[in-house]
């Protein structure tokens, strides 16, 4: 991103992808980003890097990063290009059995509650 110093000079900001160097880039809604975006995204993957070109100033900055993102398949497909760029595919469906799920809920605030209690009572499972 560019901003104006105090003297009136343009300068670069580092901007998530570069924050991203060498770090995880989570991406939620994944499937949701625009067009345009993930063809950064792609392109930063493919190159390990990322050019900056806006009002006459051109930056490339390192960007080798691990991607992350989740979605809703329910809310759009994902782009085969930038499915490829994933090394891991994970399907999570919900739980229907009720009582499971209070069980699930009922373990997850036993854990908060005392942690090592918890790791302690179920350590053999």
């Amino acid at each position: 991103m560019n901003t104006l110093s105090k003297k009136g000079e343009k300068k670069f900001e580092a901007g998530i992808l570069a924050q991203a160097n060498r770090n995880i880039l989570y991406v939620d809604e994944v499937n949701l980003l625009d067009d345009h975006v993930v063809d950064i995204l792609l392109d930063s993957v493919a190159m390990g890097v990322s050019t900056i070109e806006r009002e006459g100033i051109s930056f490339v900055h390192p960007a080798r990063f691990t991607l992350v993102g989740t979605m809703n398949p329910e809310e759009g497909d994902l782009r085969p290009q930038l499915l490829d760029r994933f090394g891991l595919v994970v399907d999570v469906i919900g739980e229907d059995d009720t009582a499971k799920r209070v069980e699930v809920i009922r373990r997850r605030l036993e854990f908060e509650k005392d942690p090592m209690n918890f790791y302690k009572a179920y350590e053999e499972e």
